[in-house]
């Protein structure tokens, strides 16, 4: 008895990914010197008629905050999620990205200098926006730095405030995706023997986002508009059937294929390569282009976002672009069940966000 009376329950935070139609939640604690996965979930649907909720509009980045909020309580409920502090992630459509270039300069300089040099950029005045930075390359007030920049909508930032808030929850902080994701797989984009420069290519649900490092730091992010939706939407138009069941085809077959390889197989694969290619052709742009400025090439990349799992596409990768090629796991430095490990991998590179915004909880 005297053990549950001063048995002290560790602290945990929570990591909450809200995407275009799921909502995906991490909660993790800390044990000793471990950090422990407490609890996870999920909620989404795969049909576009009728989804739980919609989170973001067709025509707005304005949030859906009620139906998100009740879409993070159920979550909760249904997990027995107890935690309250959480920190919330930016889509890379939300936000707007630059890198700017500046001569050695004082921090409390750089700061000025990049309310300047962004307004270009950013197709809202900046009274509208919520404006953060990181020097990339150099040391203020030492040398000549590279700064990236994002700017983020105020109406953005006061939409996922009342989210928490209806939530019953604790707004800690709003963090872009790119930055989450950095966190949770830093031991494949930071560490590695030999390993200096990593592309990090998160194919999300509307876009894809390529991301170079160079030893963890984020050196920069571009983004087309290509996404996993747009790969079952095509299927679906073209072989004629509802979207549920395009998306199964999808997961099954994805652009695997074989000398027997069965009509549907063979279908799926036709339709879905040409958008693999764009993604793919995309990708080699970033690189060409970072080579001529840097004189310096990709070691590793690795695949982020539910369709890295897509069958046939680590391969197609890696044999494309002659490049070792990764699945992100964000759970490489996360203590859980071993029951769990099999559960995990069929998933694991949908929570890379929600798993660093979490993270981020123990900073």
């Amino acid at each position: 008895m005297l053990e549950n009376i001063f048995k002290i329950r560790p602290r945990s935070f929570l990591g909450i990914d809200i995407g275009i139609s799921y909502v995906k939640i991490i909660e993790l604690g800390r044990k000793g010197n471990k950090i422990v996965l407490e609890n996870y979930g999920e909620l989404g649907t795969l049909k576009q008629k009728d989804r739980a909720f919609r989170v973001f509009t067709e025509d707005t980045l304005l949030l859906s905050d009620r139906d998100v909020a009740k879409a993070i309580r159920a979550i909760c409920d249904e997990a027995g999620i107890q935690a309250k502090e959480v920190n919330f992630s930016i889509p890379d459509f939300a936000s707007f990205f630059t890198t700017i270039s500046l001569p050695s300069i004082s921090k409390e300089e750089i700061a000025e200098a990049v309310k300047y040099e962004v307004r270009p950029h950013v197709p809202l005045p900046l009274s509208e926006v919520n404006l953060g930075w990181v020097v990339t390359e150099g040391e203020a007030g030492k040398s000549a730095v590279k700064v990236l920049a994002v700017a983020v909508p105020n109406d953005v930032v006061r939409q996922y405030e009342e989210i928490a808030r209806l939530s019953g929850l604790k707004l800690r902080t709003l963090e872009p995706e790119v930055f989450a994701m950095a966190r949770s797989l830093k031991p494949l984009i930071a560490n590695g023997a030999g390993i200096k420069l990593v592309a990090l290519i998160d194919i999300g649900a509307r876009s894809t986002t390529y991301n170079i490092f160079e030893q963890g730091i984020l050196k920069t992010s571009h983004s087309s508009n290509i996404g996993a939706n747009e790969l079952t939407e095509t299927l679906a138009r073209s072989l004629n059937i509802d979207y549920n069941k395009a998306e199964e085809m999808k997961i099954e077959f994805g652009i695997t294929s074989s000398p027997d390889a069965g009509e549907s197989r063979h279908n799926a694969r036709e339709v879905i390569l040409p958008l693999v290619d764009a993604i793919l052709s995309e990708t080699k742009k970033v690189f060409r282009d970072f080579y001529r400025a840097k004189g310096e090439d990709m070691q590793r990349i690795v695949l982020a976002g539910g369709t890295a799992l897509l069958p046939g596409l680590k391969e197609y990768f890696a044999a494309e672009l002659n490049k070792e090629t990764v699945i992100a796991d964000p759970f490489l430095q996360i203590s859980y069940p071993n029951v769990l490990a099999e559960t995990l991998k069929k998933s694991s590179p949908s929570y890379a966000v929600a798993v660093g915004l979490a993270l981020k909880g123990f900073e």
